[in-house]
């Protein structure tokens, strides 16, 4: 999935300005009257926001997002994890009521070198959401 893919998923929509787009951030401008439909379509695409405007956000939300503004109790974050990256949505009403922001990212997932002589090593691939998320590692049987 890329950002312009997920951009032109959007293109029946109507969007007050585009601030920036590059193949691995993007970011615009939409009118409120509109915001059901730019949700469902990122539900959609990345699946329910894992976190909702009503939410207070995580210490690890916070930190996946703070490279991008950060994320706060009234604003949207959608994410979802890909092979080789996350991709994350999130939605920033204006106060005017009348606009709200979205921005989009795509992070590339991290590389962990491993210990080979290790009784846990594995293919070495840590993804994003281990990471921040503290999956815990899975133990062959």
């Amino acid at each position: 999935m890329t950002l312009k893919e997920i951009i032109e998923r959007c293109s029946m929509l109507r969007v007050q300005e585009r601030r920036h787009q590059d193949e691995t951030y993007g970011e615009l401008v939409f009118y409120n009257e509109e915001v059901d439909e730019w949700h469902r379509i990122f539900s959609e695409l990345l699946g329910p926001a894992v976190k909702p405007a009503e939410m207070k956000p995580t210490k690890d939300m916070l930190q996946l997002t703070e490279d991008y503004g950060g994320i706060q109790t009234g604003q949207t974050l959608f994410m979802r994890e890909f092979d080789d990256l996350t991709v994350i949505a999130m939605f920033w009403p204006w106060q005017d009521d009348t606009h709200t922001t979205l921005k989009i990212a795509l992070l590339k997932k991290q590389k962990e070198e491993v210990n080979i002589s290790s009784p846990k090593a594995g293919s070495g691939f840590v993804t994003l959401g281990d990471v921040l998320f503290h999956k815990p590692s899975q133990k062959p049987v």
